[in-house]
């Protein structure tokens, strides 16, 4: 068990014991090795309801227990009298399906307090997706929902996006892993033209093809809120739908934030991306790894880079820019004054890669006058699970997610610990 908080409990039942007594010390509850069934989280849901200091809980299945849809439901009926809980995550597989969704949506028409709602890799489906969808066109706390491998399809999706026009508070909107396809893609991107809250989309994994893509593309010429978009391993995109979204950032003046890694982008696709480069003024990060880029892709970008003053991160590592791409990008840095990290690895460069590694180091210190940007934190492709972040280092991740703007938050914690080189001062 991790906690945070003074006299951090040292079991599952002292954890409860505290909570009922209302201990004021007791802010974070992280449960990732105790045994949590529906019996437990139903005793823990009962002390929940008079609590008024903790604000985290997060629940990852371990091999002995998952709380169900009893167990879910039992937490949701405390949420209807609970005001201090903030954050609620249920993670990693916890056996919750529609009906625990369902009773979760219905709490949260009534509860005030909750802004991050997390079911990572469960079985809600549709049903549960649309109980959720119809419970956000009331709520006005809730800022982020993270649905990730839900069992979610188009219909979950465009039953998400029907609720957007009456949601004014959600910022960060995560389906990774979730089959919403083109259909659900394109009602996500037709709710976005308006919208005014949505911060971050993660659709990572989606099967998003060239028709999604487009619908992207068209929202972005209109979109004014998005940051943060994420369409890494949807591997149909392919070129020309890259070059719909380049075209598209030619028009956008907000989004900072691109991930394509594992899109199937290709040196035309890159070279599309290079132009962007040129004339966008917003655009911080962006990270292409796992693509087809060759020496012809990789040139375009660093012939942009002494054109561009605001990109800061730039990961192209396991593409095929070769030591003749890899020079161009070094030539482009030498002329770049923003670009903090770029990354390169795994790009055939053979015998040049250890100089022109050092040289890259070199030049990225001019312009790293600061910490690494924030997105550097949180760029990976691969999400670990939060149960996978060792419990010495629990209460460090918890205090420090907390202090992130709130676009970075829970729902790209699994995203700021594959980063675990930041975590060693803690």
């Amino acid at each position: 068990m991790a906690m945070s908080g003074a006299g951090s409990p040292a079991s599952f039942d002292e954890a409860v014991l505290r909570l009922a007594r209302n201990d004021p010390s007791l802010i974070h509850l992280s449960l990732l090795k105790e045994h949590v069934g529906p019996e437990e989280a139903s005793a823990l849901a009962a002390a929940l309801r008079t609590n008024t200091y903790l604000s985290t809980i997060i629940f990852s299945y371990r091999e002995k227990g998952r709380i169900g849809d009893e167990g879910a439901t039992a937490l949701a009926a405390a949420l209807r009298h609970n005001s201090s809980l903030t954050v609620l995550a249920l993670l990693g597989w916890n056996g919750i399906g529609a009906a625990g969704a369902t009773a979760l949506a219905a709490a949260l028409q009534h509860n005030t307090a909750l802004t991050r709602l997390d079911l990572f890799n469960n079985e809600i489906g549709t049903e549960g997706t649309t109980a959720i969808a119809n419970a956000l066109r009331h709520n006005e706390t809730v800022t982020e929902v993270n649905l990730a491998s839900c069992n979610i399809a188009a219909q979950g999706a465009m039953a998400l996006a029907s609720a957007l026009p009456d949601n004014v508070t959600l910022e960060v909107l995560c389906l990774d892993g979730n089959p919403i396809a083109d259909e659900g893609v394109t009602a996500l991107a037709d709710a976005l033209r308006d919208d005014a809250a949505l911060n971050m989309l993660s659709i990572n994994d989606s099967d998003v093809g060239a028709e999604g893509a487009k619908a992207l593309a068209d929202a972005l010429r209109e979109n004014t809120a998005l940051r943060i978009l994420s369409l890494e391993k949807n591997d149909s995109l392919g070129r020309d739908a890259v070059v719909e979204i380049s075209s598209a950032l030619r028009h956008n003046s907000t989004l900072s934030m691109l991930c394509l890694d594992s899109s199937g982008l290709d040196d035309k696709g890159a070279t599309a991306l290079a132009y962007v480069l040129r004339h966008n003024s917003t655009l911080t990060d962006l990270t292409l790894r796992n693509n087809e880029i060759g020496a012809h892709g990789a040139k375009a970008i660093g012939h942009a880079l002494p054109h561009n003053s605001k990109l800061e991160l730039l990961d192209l590592s396991n593409n095929n820019a070769g030591s003749e791409g890899a020079a161009a990008l070094v030539d482009g840095l030498r002329e770049n004054a923003t670009l903090m990290v770029l990354e390169l690895g795994d790009n055939h460069i053979d015998d040049d890669e250890e100089f022109l590694f050092h040289e890259i180091d070199q030049l990225l210190s001019i312009n790293d006058s600061e910490p690494p940007p924030l997105a550097f934190m949180v760029k990976k492709s691969v999400y670990p699970t939060i149960n996978k972040i060792p419990d010495s280092v629990m209460p460090s991740v918890l205090a420090r997610v907390g202090q992130l703007p709130a676009r970075f938050s829970l729902t790209t914690t699994y995203r700021i610990v594959k980063e675990m080189n930041w975590l060693k001062e803690t």
